[in-house]
């Protein structure tokens, strides 16, 4: 065999190049060898088990043998979306029993996701020994998990029959190291389950290098907010290994949201789970807080469904919570005072789309709300009331000692914008 393909890069190119010429055999050999070489790589193993399905005269009951072994040694190992992504290739199983444990309700069920860490393959350049073609592949290892269960993204919200009428709308994706999963500007239609790999997130910049966000591996969701948010992506994301992903179509997601209660409320929390973390770690209010803090107000924010036309909060009243709009928007209006001391008519101000907060300044300061917030469309809020904020500030003081100091930075912030000292007093 030619050196170049003695490593585990160039044993991946030679299969990878076979199945684009139809060679599936050849390339079943490949990642034959592969799999003994590494038996704790999903990845070659599911690749083998599609090249070997396809190559003519393949012994169909012993390709579902190594499938389910790999489904039974992913389920005790704590791995639901290995499981996941090798029973939808063999057919007749039922994917939503073979689960059972790791959706909801099941005893063992925890409430921590697991993922594993963002690290590439210490040496790829080593010789891979050779595997006697045709043998049976070793059996996937098992490493059974000791405590709860870890559970899937957005899946363990779900019962077996809603995750049955989910199937139809999840595919698998194989990427090779240097491939990309989603293009920056392209239409956001599906979100990603990481099965397995390491990929990296980087953004454009027109003043400077790409950008690198960071790294995800195992477990991570990729393109969530393709579930609230209509505009293309904002960043690209690049395998850095082989990366086996679980692809679900956002079309197919909202159409069975629509029919199937328990799917549009399994959407509807993880849509607020995600919105919650984007918020407490990207924005100045809450991701300076020490972790237990911003856990405890990942559980508080509820989510309110407001009809266009509705006044949400009103220049001069009380203001009474933070809002960070989900899905639809809203118009910021404001009213200023002529030298003469008259009303002038409200100036719309600003326009508020899907991630944009407001209200935070009210509920920092406790000063009467500096403008008129209405729905321009059916739009969904994540609201964090006052009430709520002071019962999660009793438990945790730094949150009030966090929000005190931002709330003086946006005050000033405001009268500089405004050009008032009295920006606050005068809504009175």
């Amino acid at each position: 065999m030619d050196d170049s393909n003695q490593t585990i890069s160039g044993i991946a190119g030679a299969a990878q190049a076979a199945a684009q010429v139809g060679d599936a055999a050849a390339a079943a050999e490949h990642w034959r060898r592969l799999v003994f070489h590494e038996p704790a790589n999903p990845a070659w193993r599911l690749r083998f088990l599609d090249a070997a399905g396809r190559a003519g005269g393949a012994d169909t009951d012993a390709l579902e043998t190594t499938a389910l072994q790999l489904v039974d040694a992913a389920l005790v190992s704590g791995r639901p979306l290995v499981a996941l992504a090798a029973a939808l290739g063999v057919e007749g199983t039922d994917p939503a029993a073979l689960l059972g444990d790791y959706l909801v309700g099941a005893p063992r069920l925890g409430k921590t996701l697991r993922s594993a860490p963002p690290l590439l393959r210490a040496n790829d350049g080593g010789p891979v020994p050779a595997a006697t073609p045709g043998a049976a592949p070793p059996d996937a290892p098992e490493q059974p998990v000791v405590g709860p269960l870890p559970p899937m993204p957005l899946l363990s919200l779900l019962d077996a029959d809603a995750l049955r009428a989910l199937l139809p709308h999840v595919s698998r994706r194989s990427l090779f190291a240097g491939e990309v999963l989603m293009a920056e500007g392209q239409t956001a239609d599906a979100l990603y389950l990481v099965v397995h790999g390491v990929l990296e997130i980087t953004k454009d910049d027109p003043d400077r290098p790409t950008v690198t966000l960071g790294r995800v591996a195992d477990g991570a969701v990729l393109g969530e907010m393709a579930l609230v948010l209509d505009r293309p992506r904002t960043a690209t994301v690049r395998a850095l290994s082989e990366v086996e992903a679980l692809r679900l179509d956002v079309a197919g997601l909202r159409a069975v949201a629509a029919a199937v209660p328990a799917v549009q409320a399994a959407l509807a929390e993880f849509t607020r789970q995600r919105l919650v973390q984007m918020l407490l770690t990207t924005s100045p209010l809450f991701r300076d807080l020490e972790p237990a803090a911003r856990a405890a107000l990942l559980e508080v924010f509820t989510v309110r469904d407001l009809p266009a036309g509705v006044v949400v909060t009103k220049q001069g009243g009380e203001g009474k919570a933070l809002r960070v709009v989900i899905s639809g928007g809203v118009e910021v209006w404001r009213a200023e005072t002529a030298p003469d001391g008259t009303d002038e008519a409200p100036a719309r101000i600003a326009v508020l789309g899907p991630g944009q907060v407001f209200g935070e300044i009210a509920l920092l300061t406790g000063q009467p709300a500096t403008a008129t917030v209405r729905t321009n469309a059916p739009t969904a809020v994540l609201e964090l009331t006052r009430p709520v904020l002071d019962a999660v500030t009793a438990r945790f003081p730094s949150i009030t000692e966090q929000l005190t100091r931002i709330g003086e930075a946006r005050i000033a912030e405001m009268r500089f914008i405004f050009q008032d000292d009295d920006f606050f007093e005068e809504a009175d």
